[in-house]
């Protein structure tokens, strides 16, 4: 049963953000996180039945808030045998690449096995400072997409290789084949991206959302025998919010190949997956002063992709 949850706003609290009135009226025991977590997921409506989509938003004496908040499933955390490759380990952290298909953490309403499970089971200890449901987790990759990721085993390290990451010392080069042709053999997309008002899975770039910076240049090119174009693009983020490469390669009519959230035809290339791969990682270790250095060979099912592409 879901948690339900009235207020209302008095004088006092005139041009107050609904976040914070929020926080003051429910008290201590809620954080403002989590009544903003609550607020991106749609769960706080006005007296209507409208959702208040923005913590920012402005609320006024007499205004009613209804709140209705899923119960929250237990977590997952049990240890499971899974094949992770680790490209590099230290005492302090892990180099591993991630397989596609499989989540980082578990999301909101989502405890099926993730990434966190096989890392337990394989590691005992990681950091415990991105929360009780993500041990070790310091930045995270999609769902399907497969690559590169940095864990942390103790929570020094995470506060180190957080700082490389917020500084952006640490260099993240992405391989996608994407649809279309992109308007320059090489550029830079500066576009806003945010929650999808309405399919609350996506994001869209949008004048309210956060800024985002992605670089690409164009390795390849090709044309089926149908005349569909496709393009090989390396992506280098400035920036790392949700999706941001795949919303911001579909803004320009290029999503990448087998997505099912950003594409239409995704099921064309089911086959082959979602053809984005965190490839390329390098910064300096802030333990030993070593250049870290990286780079993933092509998977076989890019390669085999690109090796039928002339038949769709």
């Amino acid at each position: 049963m879901n948690l339900e949850l009235h207020a209302e706003a008095n004088a006092g609290s005139e041009g107050s953000r609904i976040d914070k009135f929020l926080k003051d009226f429910l008290g201590d025991e809620i954080s403002r996180a989590s009544i903003q977590h609550w607020i991106d997921s749609g769960w706080v409506k006005d007296g209507s039945g409208k959702i208040i989509l923005k913590p920012s938003y402005k609320v006024s004496p007499g205004e009613e808030f209804q709140i209705s908040v899923p119960p929250k499933p237990p977590l997952n955390l049990t240890p499971v045998k899974m094949d992770l490759e680790v490209l590099k380990e230290t005492p302090q952290y892990l180099i591993i690449r991630k397989p596609p298909g499989i989540a980082s953490h578990s999301g909101p309403g989502d405890r099926s096995t993730t990434l966190i499970n096989g890392l337990l089971y394989k590691f005992k200890e990681l950091s415990s400072i991105g929360g009780e449901d993500r041990p070790g987790i310091v930045h995270r990759l999609d769902k399907p997409t497969e690559g590169l990721m940095i864990v942390a085993k103790n929570d020094t390290a995470h506060a180190k290789l957080s700082e490389l990451f917020r500084r952006r010392n640490i260099t993240k080069k992405y391989l996608a084949w994407v649809q279309g042709s992109l308007p320059e053999g090489e550029g830079t997309i500066d576009k806003p991206i945010g929650r999808h008002p309405v399919e609350r899975l996506k994001m869209t770039v949008t004048t309210k959302g956060r800024p985002s910076i992605t670089h690409y240049q164009v390795l390849q090119t090709a044309v089926s025998k149908n005349g569909r174009k496709f393009s090989l693009v390396e992506a280098d983020l400035e920036t790392g919010r949700t999706h941001q490469i795949r919303v911001h390669l579909q803004s320009l009519r290029s999503p990448v190949v087998g997505d099912l959230l950003y594409s239409r035809n995704a099921h064309l290339f089911e086959n082959y997956g979602l053809l984005l791969l965190s490839y390329w990682l390098e910064f300096k270790d802030p333990f030993s002063g070593e250049e870290v250095q990286i780079v993933l060979p092509i998977p076989e099912r890019f390669k085999n992709f690109e090796n039928n592409l002339e038949n769709f």
